[in-house]
């Protein structure tokens, strides 16, 4: 994460948050970080599909058509997040830790985006482990996943 923090300092950027599946732990990792409120703007933890229509906008519709555990609404989590907190990069979260299959989806299977102005980048994970560590493999390779875009936007 400091390496993360660096970056996102050098570009000048702020980052936004939106986890489903994690319940908080990227922000909550990314904030024991010092200098972290200097990129960080906030997030948000929309854990159930109120909490993704009432924080985010998202339509009940949208959520029946595509569900919660998907890659449609995961992109549309990471574009509201950036939206609403008026930021130049957001990462979402969604996905099923199990130890039960929901939402038509199997245990492990977890959705990542990117958003970075008008792109977003969606990644389609299938993690093995119990609750805990798909959690805690969610918020690595989603770090990672930023980390490696903005070095690369960094270079530009």
């Amino acid at each position: 994460m400091d390496e993360l923090i660096k970056f996102l300092k050098k570009l000048g950027w702020k980052l936004a948050s939106c986890e489903s599946v994690t319940g908080g732990d990227f922000a909550s990792q990314l904030t024991d970080v010092s200098g972290a409120s200097e990129v960080y703007a906030g997030g948000f933890v929309s854990y159930t599909n109120d909490a993704k229509m009432s924080m985010l906008g998202i339509s009940e519709e949208f959520l029946s058509e595509f569900g919660a555990v998907s890659q449609e609404t995961v992109k549309m989590m990471a574009t509201h997040a950036r939206e609403l907190l008026s930021c130049d990069i957001a990462i979402a979260f969604s996905g099923n830790a199990g130890p039960n299959a929901s939402s038509n989806q199997p245990v492990g299977r977890v959705y990542t985006a990117i958003a970075l102005y008008d792109d977003c980048f969606v990644y389609q994970d299938d993690f093995v482990g119990t609750r805990k560590e798909i959690k805690r493999l969610t918020v690595e390779s989603g770090m990672h996943r930023l980390l490696k875009l903005v070095i690369k936007e960094s270079m530009r």
